[in-house]
């Protein structure tokens, strides 16, 4: 193989040593070199910097500067280069200060030949190609060990002490060991872990290579758990252990939660059996134990089999048909049955199947609920069935329930009874952004859970489309109320669709015969108006019949119907509230606050109508009216110069979030009044999100992409789902004024609102309270580092009018008190 010539370059003052040089290299290896010559300290730097040479022989003199100095100044940039040293005359001194300097060799011009010289050159481009190859390679693995993921750990073999650890471990453990370079490795050891830890160091065993589990500490008294691997190595003379160390908490805990699920199938009263739908025939992989006892089989004589061998010979072709249309295209469906045990008996079995999608929407299994109902059912009942049922749910239809109270004031009129009132809070939303089939299968989905919590002590029937009521004979008020808890939180558990999962909450009422309500006849109503009273007083929540929720029953349809004429007629307006620095005083700016004066009724608050708006679907019109007006107000305070660096913060109703068009509505706002993004803040709360969490996540994204500010209004008083409150990148929580107003004596609420300040903090975003009344409150928020105060200590809501008064008064703020 034929070898490029190598570059030399002559840094020599003497052009006569270069032209000797050359001649000597070129008589002693004909075309193995090409030769360039500077004479200058400044031209040698340059070409040093420049690198274009294999080699560069430098003089040890040049004029009144020193070739070393070249040397050591390459060195200080860190520049990798081949040196030779050349001299007049050589001298001990000078041939150890070349080597110090870096050089690879040190020759005297008179004392060398052209076979030592050539030698010499070989072996400095050798040693340094090496250096560099050997700088490299210790670069890469310093940035494999330093940026790694995994956290690593270099800990001494006999004293424990960590000698070196990357990123990625002090991250993991600054909770245990706030500096990890210098501290024993056991302390990070849960502290029955360290017995353990040292037999197994001591035999050798623990540094085999081979993966081991352990426990560590967490800051508090919990334990995280972490996989390790560990390897003996020798680090600068000692005997060292290379640790690598992987948290595995979440899935040791999934494990766990994996075994109780499975424990709480296999203990469920109902038959489960679980088939995969994307293998041939549709094989049955799963069936619990109340499966084996219901059908005779045995799991192991029916997994990998067909479902099809528990129909028989009977006739029910009908409900057959309904599953295959089910199974084809891929929905829910509840249907009765009449299947054959093991035995060859007949049995009734109310089977409800559903689809499971894995993460792209593929159906990939059904699950089966069976539910053996033969004492219940004959032919007679199971024509029945069909005609008081709803076909989608399996349930009852309300003419069901009016049997059982007919029945019950005619044979047991002395005996309580109870009905449940239950409505599904915002389902006209699911309907009008997800469509009427994902409204169906949610329905369904709670159709099922409450038939399941119920069980045998009532009946639950579908009322309307979102609506369900439960009779509860012989039941009494506190049981009842206790049983429509459990509902509620039923229906809170995400229901899984094929684009992801829906979110609801269902609002409850109760009413109780004859423990409330003296009349059966009068029940339905009752219930109905307690659960009223649960949608006015937040949603999500179960109230007991009150003589007084048949009075705001009323109320709420006056106010329905006033409403529109109202809106139409300019009977709304805005109040503004100052916002301000929590440190400073300084004004921040103002939330538009909706007022609604009627003729007839005079001044109605918002926690009056809001709800009643909601129901009758007028938020995105009243919304956008109050959105205009704000900026439109903001507008004039800026031409007025009233508003500069101030922001404008408006509330945003759920039926807003969860429209495609609104981030586009709000920048067509924006642009009419010529405000720019940062001079708005929209204010949504966390129910407003979670009605559709991927639809509101898309409409947040691009809000944020506009520039508008977003602030999580009511914090803590909803989900308060921390990974979705990371999801959704607002840049303020606003403290809920429930929490700020027991401050600073309660220490509960003292508690949230530390916990508040310190999540947002950590996440990025201001904190804003609100219902701020008193002195005290404020010099405790700001103690706890809060950002921004609101509340009538800092200023009522007030017109616009007396808004800009205010500010014309206040230009620099105000003056917030200070001291203990």
């Amino acid at each position: 193989m034929t070898h490029p010539p190598l570059r030399v370059l002559v840094v020599d003052d003497d052009e006569d040593d270069f032209i000797l040089i050359r001649d000597m290299l070129c008589d002693a290896s004909e075309g193995g070199y090409t030769f360039e010559w500077c004479a200058t300290p400044e031209q040698g730097l340059n070409e040093l910097r420049r690198g274009a040479h294999d080699v560069y022989l430098v003089d040890y003199l040049l004029g009144p500067a020193s070739g070393l100095d070249l040397i050591e100044a390459v060195n200080r940039e860190g520049l990798t280069r081949a040196f030779i040293v050349l001299t007049g005359r050589g001298n001990q001194s000078v041939d150890m200060a070349a080597m110090e300097a870096g050089a690879s060799d040190y020759l005297v011009k008179g004392l060398i030949d052209a076979e030592r010289l050539a030698r010499s050159i070989r072996y400095a481009v050798d040693h340094t190609r090496f250096v560099e190859v050997l700088r490299e390679s210790e670069t890469c693995h310093r940035l494999l060990f330093d940026e790694g993921p995994v956290p690593l750990m270099l800990f001494d073999a006999d004293s424990l002490e960590i000698l070196t650890a990357n990123e990625a471990a002090q991250a993991e453990y600054a909770d245990i060991v706030p500096q990890l370079v210098g501290a024993r490795f056991d302390a990070l050891l849960a502290p029955h872990e360290s017995e353990r830890f040292a037999a197994q160091l001591a035999s050798g065993e623990l540094v085999d290579g081979k993966l081991s589990a352990w426990e560590y500490r967490r800051d508090g008294h919990a334990y995280r758990y972490v996989e390790g691997i560990f390897h003996a190595m020798d680090y600068r003379g000692a005997r060292a252990v290379l640790a690598h160390i992987q948290d595995v908490s979440s899935r040791v805990l999934a494990d766990a939660q994996l075994h109780l699920l499975d424990r709480a199938i296999q203990c469920a009263g109902n038959g489960i059996v679980i088939v995969a739908a994307r293998q041939p025939d549709e094989p049955i992989i799963f069936v619990n134990r109340a499966f084996e006892r219901m059908t005779g089989y045995s799991a192991e004589e029916v997994i990998g089999r067909n479902c099809r061998f528990l129909q028989g010979g009977e006739d029910n072709e009908t409900e057959r048909a309904l599953i295959r249309r089910a199974l084809a295209t891929r929905q829910e469906s509840s249907t009765l049955l009449r299947n054959v045990r093991k035995d060859g008996t007949l049995f009734w079995n109310q089977l409800y199947i559903s689809p499971v999608s894995d993460a792209r929407g593929t159906v990939t299994h059904y699950i089966g609920i069976l539910s053996d109902v033969t004492a219940h059912r004959d032919a007679e009942a199971r024509l029945a069935y069909a005609a008081t049922h709803d076909a989608e749910t399996g349930l009852a239809r309300y003419p069901v329930i009016e049997s059982m109270l007919e029945e019950h004031a005619l044979h047991q009129a002395e005996r309580p009874m109870t009905l449940i009132y239950a409505d599904v809070d915002r389902f006209h939303a699911i309907n009008e952004t997800m469509g009427h089939e994902v409204g169906d299968k949610v329905v369904a989905a709670l159709a099922w859970r409450m038939r399941e919590l119920v069980g045998e002590r009532g009946r639950v029937a579908r009322f309307t489309g979102d609506e369900f009521v439960i009779a509860l004979p012989m039941m009494a008020l506190d049981d009842a109320m206790a049983l429509a808890e459990q509902l509620r939180g039923a229906a809170a558990v995400p229901i899984d669709i094929a684009a992801g999962e829906v979110r609801v909450t269902m609002s409850i009422g109760v009413a109780s015969y004859p423990q409330r309500v003296d009349n059966l006849a009068d029940l339905l109503l009752r219930a109905e108006a307690s659960m009223t009273r649960a949608k006015h007083l937040g949603r999500d929540q179960v109230c007991a019949y009150s003589q007084e929720d048949m009075l705001r029953v009323e109320d709420r349809r006056m106010l329905g119907a006033r409403m529109r004429a109202a809106l139409l007629a300019d009977e709304f307006y805005l109040d503004f509230q100052p916002q301000v620095c929590a440190g400073s005083g300084r004004m921040l700016g103002f939330e538009a606050l909706l007022r609604w004066r009627s003729p007839e009724l005079g001044l109605v608050m918002p926690d009056r109508f809001i709800a009643v708006a909601e129901g009758m679907g007028l938020m995105p019109e009243l919304g956008q009216w109050v959105l205009d007006r704000a900026c439109a107000q903001m507008r004039r305070w800026i031409d007025e110069g009233l508003a500069d660096g101030l922001v404008m913060a408006v509330n945003v109703a759920a039926q807003q979030v969860q429209r495609p068009d609104f981030a586009e509505r709000v920048a067509q706002t924006l642009q009419r009044h010529q405000l720019q993004p940062a001079q708005l803040e929209l204010e949504v709360t966390e129910s407003s999100l979670m009605e559709n969490i991927d639809r509101a996540l898309q409409c947040i994204h691009k809000l944020c992409a506009l520039g508008v500010r977003l602030a999580f209004d009511d914090f803590g008083t909803g989900y308060s789902s921390l990974s979705y409150l990371r999801q959704f990148k607002v840049d303020r929580l606003k403290i809920d004024k429930s929490f700020v107003h027991d401050l600073p004596d309660d220490e509960d609420s003292v508690a949230i609102a530390r916990t508040v300040i310190a999540v947002g903090h950590q996440l990025q975003m201001d904190v804003v309270a609100e219902g701020v009344e008193t002195a005290e409150q404020a010099r405790l928020l700001k103690a706890l580092g809060c950002d921004a105060l609101q509340g009538y200590l800092i200023g009522y809501p007030m017109g616009a009018e007396l808004a800009g008064a205010w500010l014309r008064e206040r230009p620099t703020g105000v003056a917030l008190p200070s001291g203990e």
